[in-house]
């Protein structure tokens, strides 16, 4: 019999996991054999932090995005990062900047791998750290390429500045936005932190979804006069992963 509160949590985590479909209410209890009103208490804690979603439409569950990030048995997230981990690391070498995978986290946006440059002048990023969704390259690739529930809440509320250069307008970040979704990347030129650049491309599924966004990271003092040569590289990268994810090697 499950007693404590943390035995619970985790065998309603390690259910879901374990399930391929999403899974509502009842049959949580029933494969638990935890009552439905403690699996409800668990799971509005659980969704608060984002270790799983519910959706609106059905109602049922699956694990969130901080699942992606922090739980290296969950097979979505080895797929993603080990598959992006070479693609990465070349980049880096052909470069000599950080890249950085990042995926969404409800509507915030969270960094899951780095490979990070071995100059000594570079911007260092956390795995499982935040990152800006409305600021920087790797906001404005989710915001272009994500879901559209997303945009609407991050337009929906005022935009913080972290530096001059970013855009607190929410009429000029649909511009911009719609400019990176036509282009096909993103540019941000100290839009978070001051002497940051960085380009970002979607890595996109086989239908079309943002399955996460790709940035290479350097300083301004070095980086900006290389953007029209770097940014084909991201690009082609990022393709890269998603052609790799597909289980092709096709990245045109």
């Amino acid at each position: 019999m499950v007693k404590g509160l943390a035995q619970k949590t985790m065998l309603i985590l390690e259910t879901l996991l374990k399930k391929a479909e999403e899974m509502d209410l009842r049959e949580i209890a029933v494969h638990t054999n935890i009552p439905k009103s403690t699996v409800h208490r668990i799971l509005s804690s659980l969704e608060k932090d984002r270790w799983v979603l519910q959706e609106k439409e059905t109602r049922k569950y699956r694990p969130g995005a901080r699942i992606l990030i922090f739980a290296d048995s969950w097979r979505v997230r080895q797929s993603l990062i080990q598959t992006a981990d070479i693609p990465m690391r070349q980049l880096v070498e052909q470069t000599g900047e950080t890249t950085v995978l990042a995926v969404t986290d409800g509507c915030e946006v969270r960094c899951a791998h780095v490979v990070e440059s071995s100059h000594a002048v570079k911007f260092s990023f956390r795995v499982g750290g935040k990152l800006p969704i409305h600021a920087g390259a790797t906001g404005k690739v989710i915001l272009a390429f994500g879901h559209e529930d997303i945009r609407k809440t991050v337009f929906s509320r005022p935009l913080t500045a972290f530096t001059e250069n970013t855009i607190t307008s929410v009429e000029k970040l649909q511009e911009e936005i719609e400019i990176v979704r036509q282009r096909g990347y993103a540019i941000s030129i100290e839009e978070v932190d001051p002497g940051g650049t960085a380009i970002g491309a979607p890595i996109l599924s086989i239908d079309g979804r943002l399955l996460a966004s790709l940035i290479l990271s350097g300083p301004r003092s070095k980086f900006e006069r290389k953007i029209e040569d770097l940014a084909p590289m991201v690009v082609k990268t990022a393709r890269h992963i998603s052609a790799l994810l597909l289980g092709s090697g096709d990245t045109s």
